[in-house]
């Protein structure tokens, strides 16, 4: 992966460190009046809930649950404060987004509808030296209804399709389609 990698990164609990990740995330460096409407749509909102969640939960584990279950009940989304997710996160339509405690994703990633990305068993259960659940690069796009679960990587600039179910690791700037998934030429490589 890239010099991004998410491997071995840690949610961010500094000072301001919640408050950039969320102004990259919103793109919040544009003219206010491109932004501020945006505020109001529920992705807005998952994004900025997931955010307070992992500051709030850095802090005090149990408000950080409660600020995660507000968001699930609000926008639908299920993200566990504990997921360690770069910068520029993009939740499109985040109704039915699953992130687990051991997720680890890089930066820019874009996650559809349905989306699951968490662990085959128990979290915290290491499997072949690492922790059951994915790590994803910079820069990868999820499909609506994909389904990334146990201790698969994900390599920077790579796509999955709409509802495929990810069991093998996917190289950097490749496509997994299908059930199970399997990695295909992309078109706009040829």
């Amino acid at each position: 992966m890239g010099t991004g990698s998410p491997r071995g990164r840690v949610a961010p609990t500094g000072r301001n460190s919640g408050l950039r990740l969320l102004r990259e995330d919103l793109a919040l460096d544009r003219p206010v009046t491109q932004w501020l409407p945006e505020l109001l749509t529920v992705r807005a909102i998952a994004t900025v809930l997931f955010r307070l969640s992992q500051s709030c939960g850095a802090r005090v584990s149990l408000l950080g649950y409660v600020v995660k279950q507000v968001n699930h009940v609000l926008t639908g989304a299920d993200l566990a404060w504990q997921a360690s997710v770069g910068p520029g996160l993009t939740l499109y339509h985040p109704t039915g987004v699953v992130l687990g405690p051991d997720v680890v994703a890089g930066s820019r990633c874009v996650l559809q509808q349905g989306v699951t990305l968490g662990a085959v068993r128990e979290r915290g259960r290491v499997v072949d030296g690492r922790v059951d659940s994915p790590i994803v690069g910079d820069d990868v796009s999820l499909g609506a209804g994909a389904k990334v679960v146990g201790p698969i990587s994900l390599g920077d600039g790579c796509f999955v399709g709409a509802n495929a179910v990810v069991l093998i690791d996917v190289p950097p700037g490749q496509l997994a389609v299908g059930v199970p998934a399997r990695v295909v030429v992309r078109r706009d490589r040829e």
